[in-house]
């Protein structure tokens, strides 16, 4: 009888860490230079996103570098003049909110400027 009232709290327990409602989608795309991961949490009621930049060219980072990250379904642009890294090569940005949801055939772009160069990376559903 213990057994089972054990189990049943084990089972409760364990069933209350499972959040209901909540969907994640996480994005990805690399080109020569950059190394993007996005990621949209929808937890029913608002959907907030963030996204990872990592540069993995050859050499150091650039010291300032401009880039915008779209989305075509949900028409988000969110774009960054002079931005720089706060480590070795990674940008962090969080706690974005979109007035449309991503989606799971979301195309995301995200476009780089440094250094008199160019680059354009297409994120794909992981």
């Amino acid at each position: 009888m213990v057994k089972k009232i054990a189990m049943g709290f084990l089972f409760m327990l364990l069933a209350g860490c499972h959040v209901i409602g909540v969907s994640t989608l996480h994005f990805e795309g690399e080109s020569d230079h950059w190394l993007v991961k996005y990621k949209a949490v929808d937890d029913g009621k608002s959907q907030t996103a963030s996204y990872i930049i990592d540069y993995i060219g050859e050499g150091d980072p650039p010291e300032t570098f401009d880039y915008i990250v779209s989305t075509s379904i949900a028409k988000s642009e969110q774009k960054v003049t002079d931005a720089s890294f706060k480590g070795k090569g990674r940008l962090e940005e969080g706690n974005i909110q979109h007035e449309v949801r991503v989606a799971e055939d979301e195309v995301i772009v995200a476009e780089f400027s440094w250094d008199g160069k160019t680059e354009k990376v297409v994120l794909e559903l992981k």
